[in-house]
């Protein structure tokens, strides 16, 4: 998620590796900045995320200032299953769309 490349639609459709670039939520295409700022899949993780920066800071912050100010919070992010959460979700998980699924 740090460097935009990986397990990211956007990036994987680039070399034809997915079929589409949107993110399963269905919402736009599946970028970092995507994921961290603005996915419904991820309104918890970005929540928890959001209440440790506000705890000294202000949100939003970009993705650099997350990496080099709040690395810590923001490897508790990228860690909390999303890989498990953006390719397998739960059925009842909001804005699911299973066509979306790379």
């Amino acid at each position: 998620m740090v460097t935009g490349h990986g397990i990211i639609n956007s990036y994987l459709h680039r070399f034809n590796i997915c079929d589409t670039p949107l993110c399963p939520c269905g919402t736009q295409d599946q970028t970092t900045d995507y994921l961290l700022f603005e996915c419904e899949l991820l309104k918890k993780e970005r929540y928890d995320l959001k209440t440790t920066i506000l705890e000294t800071d202000v949100w939003p912050k970009s993705k650099p200032e997350l990496i080099k100010r709040y690395i810590k919070a923001f490897f508790k992010f990228t860690k909390a299953n999303l890989i498990d959460k953006l390719t397998n979700p739960k059925p009842n998980e909001d804005l699911w769309t299973i066509n979306n699924k790379c």
